[in-house]
C-alpha cells in the first residue's frame, strides 16, 4: 500500500536524531515519524482491520467439542423377555466434535464484510487526515521559528545602529558640534530598540521550544535552513480541491458503511444453510453405540422475532440520514475554509508585494538620511526617524513573507496537497 508511508515509521522505527541543520522538509518528517497523537489513529485503523477478519470468519468452518457426565439414580434397567435392557445406565458420560460450516448466508456475509472493509477506508482516511495536521502544525511552528528569528536579526540591526549613533552623538557633543539633548535623545531610541530585542529574544525562545517539542526532539543549537522560494498562489478548481478533502473522504466511507450495515440488518430476515457434522463417543447402552458419527444440512428460516430486526433496520437507516447531515455540514464548512484561504493568499501575496516597495524606499531614505547627517544637512531626529521607518517596514514584509507562506501551509493541508496517501480515498 501506498498510503501514509512515513506513519508507519511511528510504530516501527524511531526518527534519526535531527542534524545540526536541517530544513523544512525534515521538520516536517520528523513529527510525522514522532508524533504521538498519530498511535492512537493508528490503533484505530488496526481495530478497523481486525473488524475486517471478524466478519470473514462467518466464512470459516467452526470446530468443537461438547463434553459431559452425569449420574442418573435409579438407572433406566427394565427386564424384557427376561433380558435385562440398559438403556440409562447410573453413570454416563459423553463427548462429541461438531463441524459446522455455514454454506448459505443469503447476504449476511456480504454485507457485514462491506461495512467493515468500508469503515477500515474510513478509519484510513481520518489516520491520513491526522497525519496532514501534523505535517501542517510541524511546517507552521519552522515557519513561526525563522519568521522569530529574523525578528531577533531586524532588532539586532537596529539595536547596533543605535548604539554607533549613541556614541557619535557623544563624540559630537565632547567636539562642541551637537547639544547635549542629542545623547539623551539617541539613549531613549537606546531603550527602546533594547526592549524591542528582549521581546524578540523571548518569542524566539518561545517558538524554538514549541517546534522542538512538536519534533519530539531535544534542542541542540541546530540551525533552521531559511525558505527561500515563495510559492506561487494557487489556482485550482475548488471542486477537485473538495474532492481531495481527507475529512469529507473519510465521513463518505463512513456513510457508504453505513449503508451496507443497513443492508446488513436486513438481510437478519433471510434463511441460513450449514453443514453440520458430529462425532458422539459416549457410554454405550442397548439402543446406542459407543461411536456415532453424523452429518446433514441445516436450514434455518426466521419467522418472527417480535420486531427486533425491524427495529434494528429503521435505527440504521436513520444513522445513515445523520451522517448526510454531518457530511454536507461539513462540505459547506469545508468550501467556506477553501475560499477563505484562496482570498487570504491572494491577499497576503499583494501585500507582500506593496511591502517590498516600501521597503525599497524605507532603505533608500535610510541611506540619504544618513549621508545628510554626515555632511551637516539634515537632524539626528531626520536620521532616527527614517532607520526607525526602514526597521518597522523590514519588519513588516518579514512578517507578511511567513504568513504567506503559512497560508500556503495550511492550504496544502485543507486541499489534501503534497499529502502522503491521498490516493484511493474516494468512494
Amino acid at each position: 500500500m501506498k498510503w501514509l508511508w512515513a506513519v508507519l515509521v511511528v510504530s516501527a522505527v524511531q526518527a534519526e536524531p535531527l542534524p545540526m541543520r536541517f530544513d523544512l522538509a525534515q521538520a516536517r518528517r520528523q513529527a510525522l515519524a514522532q508524533s504521538p497523537a498519530l498511535r492512537q489513529y493508528q490503533a484505530r485503523l488496526k481495530e478497523a482491520r481486525f473488524k475486517v477478519d471478524e466478519t470473514y470468519s462467518q466464512a470459516a468452518p467452526t470446530l468443537k467439542i461438547v463434553a459431559g457426565a452425569s449420574r442418573i439414580t435409579p438407572p433406566v434397567e427394565p427386564v424384557v423377555a427376561g433380558r435385562l435392557l440398559n438403556i440409562t445406565p447410573e453413570y454416563n458420560y459423553f463427548s462429541t466434535l461438531s463441524l459446522r460450516q455455514s454454506l448459505l448466508t443469503f447476504g449476511r456475509l456480504e454485507w457485514s464484510t462491506a461495512a467493515a472493509e468500508l469503515a477500515e477506508k474510513a478509519q484510513q482516511a481520518e489516520l491520513e487526515e491526522r497525519a496532514a495536521g501534523v505535517l501542517e502544525e510541524a511546517g507552521l511552528a519552522y515557519l513561526e521559528t525563522l519568521l522569530s528569528s529574523e525578528q531577533v536579526s531586524i532588532s539586532q540591526d537596529l539595536l547596533k545602529a543605535r548604539q554607533a549613533h549613541l556614541q557619535e552623538a557623544r563624540s559630537l557633543v565632547e567636539a562642541g558640534t551637537a547639544a547635549p539633548f542629542e545623547v539623551k535623545r539617541n539613549q531613549a531610541a537606546l531603550a527602546q530598540s533594547q526592549q524591542v530585542h528582549l521581546e524578540n529574544l523571548n518569542t524566539a525562545r518561545l517558538a524554538r521550544l514549541r517546534l522542538f517539542s512538536i519534533l519530539q526532539s531535544p534542542d541542540q543549537g541546530q540551525v533552521l535552513e531559511p525558505v527561500t522560494e515563495l510559492p506561487p498562489a494557487p489556482k485550482e478548481d475548488l471542486k477537485q480541491a473538495l474532492e481531495r478533502r481527507l475529512d469529507l473522504a473519510a465521513q463518505r466511507w463512513a456513510v457508504e458503511a453505513a449503508r451496507a450495515r443497513v443492508q446488513r440488518t436486513q438481510a437478519q430476515h433471510n434463511p441460513s444453510l450449514f453443514l453440520q457434522s458430529d462425532y458422539t463417543l459416549r457410554n454405550a447402552t442397548s439402543f446406542l453405540p459407543a461411536q456415532q458419527w453424523s452429518i446433514g444440512l441445516q436450514l434455518e428460516i426466521p419467522l418472527f422475532d417480535g420486531g427486533l430486526h425491524q427495529a434494528q433496520s429503521d435505527q440504521a437507516s436513520q444513522i445513515v440520514e445523520q451522517l448526510l447531515a454531518v457530511y454536507d455540514q461539513s462540505e459547506r464548512q469545508a468550501r467556506l475554509e477553501l475560499e477563505g484561504l484562496l482570498l487570504e493568499i491572494q491577499s497576503r501575496r499583494e501585500r507582500l508585494d506593496v511591502l517590498l516597495d516600501g521597503l525599497e524606499s524605507a532603505q533608500e531614505a535610510v541611506r540619504i538620511a544618513r549621508l545628510r547627517y554626515r555632511n551637516g544637512l539634515g537632524t539626528n531626529v531626520e536620521l532616527l526617524d527614517s532607520e526607525a521607518a526602514f526597521t518597522s517596514a523590514r519588519q513588516e514584509h518579514v512578517v507578511a513573507r511567513y504568513r504567506y507562506l503559512q497560508s500556503i501551509t495550511r492550504y496544502h493541508r485543507a486541499a489534501a496537497l503534497n499529502t502522503p496517501g491521498t490516493e484511493g480515498n474516494r468512494p
